[in-house]
């Protein structure tokens, strides 16, 4: 009996390895299809940890074997442009789509992110009508006279947005297509995010170069720029390009990838997703996944988790999944609905003695002291005078010299330093020179500091007593190796292109989950279902879900049957 046990051991390790070995053919049948094709364009639809980045690796080295190194790899998230870079090192350019626009562009570049934001606020001034820059950019909308104030203004303070860029060397193309580059490929990752805006630079870019394009409508995020996952649909079925599909996800363990069909599936009975693109999404099976899968057999959820004890359940789970023996501590991402969310649970976390957090993505633009870097730069810059001469007529209560200001500026050339007077310049002017002592390692007076304070809108004494709080709380926590833990803390948007060995989904609450109604009422929508869809998929061992409600968040109800360990 003991002789047949272990000829039914062996048989079963001979059969899972035949089934490993199976799923890994097709994988390379699927990729080899790819890699074959003659065809132009291809469009590749490939799910969250599909292995897009090895396929490109294998795309640019079969160019560069056949002397076409002229390679360029294209997206607009700045997480998946390094990771790119790395991984396409010595074998593509990569850049953002709006960087491409600006080195094709001559003369001089400079950027500044919220120029659309301050153009628009022109407008409104000079003319007493609002005016959306982003939805006329970003749909290729006709308005011409918006359009040339912007050109106007933008000279004038010399300097480009992101969408104008792209906008304007789409503008040199059209004037003269012989200025569109030609290269060996190109490369265009999540193109599910594309406006109409990028689709159309594209189109030109396309006209004189091979291209593979990938995305997947399933991680739809970017509705706020007007993203078109339609594109990616109609170029789907529209016989124009060869389409391909990368199925197969060893990024997940099974239980996250059937949970993630089972949204789907959920979602599609309710009536939403109704236009996506059908598609298959398949657990890649190997020893290693096979193990995790077994370890993490369910998508942990946890309810009344508020928001003050979010640490202290991230600290006992983190602690729980620490192993002395590994060679290595596991890396941890925390998924946050809202910005503003960051911050509270880092120094939750920092109080509780863990060092190693990125947190960076709790800090908002702060246009005041992008004024003043641009103002360090350039001490006559129109666009750093302007941005900190409203800032400081507002901390003042002068809004309405601002805007006489304005409409000077507007109908002038004048460098908007000279319409100010002297005592308008004298602040902006002591603020600029106490930072670049500051900068320079210098000592300020208090008085001066004082001043920087009240304009920049510090509050020296919460920011020593908060610093105080962090440093006696870590003080008092206990020190242990696993707080060592590199944790990474993003919003759902700026979790996408992460990975991350374990993901905690937090304050994962219908309110802050769902969209809403003209009257503020919840409502399920296909962009809230891709927002989880893609917080779902970040992990590559297991997902701890936390509510503070007492009930599930809608989503996770529509996967609680089968995929749910309820660790309340």
């Amino acid at each position: 009996m003991l002789a047949l046990d272990v000829v039914d051991v062996f048989m079963e390790a001979d059969a899972t390895q035949c089934e490993y070995e199976k799923h890994a053919q097709e994988r390379t049948a699927l990729t080899g299809a790819i890699l074959n094709s003659d065809a132009a364009k291809k469009l590749i639809v490939a799910g969250p940890g599909t292995g897009k980045s090895f396929l490109f690796q294998q795309i640019c080295k079969r160019k560069v074997k056949k002397g076409e190194s002229k390679i360029i790899a294209l997206s607009f998230i700045n997480e998946l442009v390094d990771d790119l870079s790395r991984d396409l090192h010595q074998l593509a350019e990569v850049k953002t789509l709006h960087s491409f626009a600006l080195s094709r562009i001559p003369g001089d570049k400079n950027v500044f992110l919220e120029l659309g934001s301050v153009i628009k606020r022109d407008y409104d001034i000079a003319f007493g009508d609002d005016v959306d820059y982003n939805s006329i950019f970003c749909n290729l909308i006709d308005a011409e006279e918006e359009l040339k104030f912007y050109s106007n203004r933008r000279k004038y303070y010399n300097f480009f947005s992101p969408n104008c860029s792209v906008y304007t060397l789409i503008k040199i193309f059209e004037h003269d297509e012989r200025k569109v580059p030609e290269y060996s490929q190109i490369l265009i990752d999540e193109f599910q995010d594309f406006n109409k805006l990028e689709s159309r630079l594209l189109s030109f870019l396309t006209k004189r170069s091979p291209v593979v394009i990938v995305g997947d409508d399933d991680q739809s995020l970017y509705d706020f720029k007007y993203a078109e996952p339609a594109d990616i649909r109609n170029k789907h079925s529209s016989g124009e390009f060869e389409t391909f599909g990368l199925p197969y996800c060893d990024r997940c363990t099974n239980v996250i990838i059937n949970a993630y069909e089972k949204l789907i599936e959920v979602a599609q009975a309710k009536g939403y997703l109704r236009k996506r693109m059908t598609k298959e999404y398949l657990y890649f099976p190997s020893e290693q996944k096979d193990s995790c899968s077994e370890a993490h057999p369910r998508i942990a959820v946890k309810r009344n988790i508020f928001q003050n004890v979010i640490a202290y359940n991230i600290e006992a789970e983190i602690e729980t999944l620490f192993d002395p023996r590994a060679s290595h501590l596991p890396t941890v991402l925390i998924i946050c609905p809202y910005r503003i969310q960051i911050e509270l649970v880092e120094k939750g976390l920092r109080a509780r003695g863990f060092k190693n957090i990125d947190a960076s993505q709790k800090y908002e633009h702060d246009i005041i002291m992008e004024g003043f870097n641009l103002l360090l730069k350039n001490n006559s810059c129109n666009l750093a005078w302007r941005v900190l001469f409203e800032a400081e007529c507002n901390r003042i209560g002068a809004s309405e010299r601002f805007e006489q200001v304005m409409k000077e500026s507007v109908n002038s050339d004048t460098p908007f330093m000279n319409l100010l007077t002297v005592d308008e310049r004298k602040t902006i002017k002591s603020v600029n020179a106490a930072l670049r002592k500051i900068k320079d390692g210098k000592v300020v007076d208090d008085a001066t500091m004082a001043e920087v304070f009240a304009v920049l809108g510090y509050n020296p004494v919460e920011i020593a007593q908060s610093k105080i709080r962090d440093e006696l709380a870590q003080k008092s926590a206990k020190k242990n190796i696993f707080k060592n833990t590199p944790i990474k803390i993003v919003t759902v948007l700026g979790s996408k292109g992460l990975t991350r060995d374990y993901a905690f989904l937090v304050n994962f609450d219908d309110r802050f989950l769902l969209d809403r109604n003209d009257d503020s009422s919840m409502k399920i929508t296909d962009d809230s279902i891709c927002r989880f869809l893609v917080a779902l998929t970040r992990a590559r061992e297991r997902v701890c879900i936390y509510t503070s409600k007492n009930v599930y968040p809608t989503y996770v109800e529509w996967i609680a049957d089968g995929f749910i360990d309820d660790c309340t």
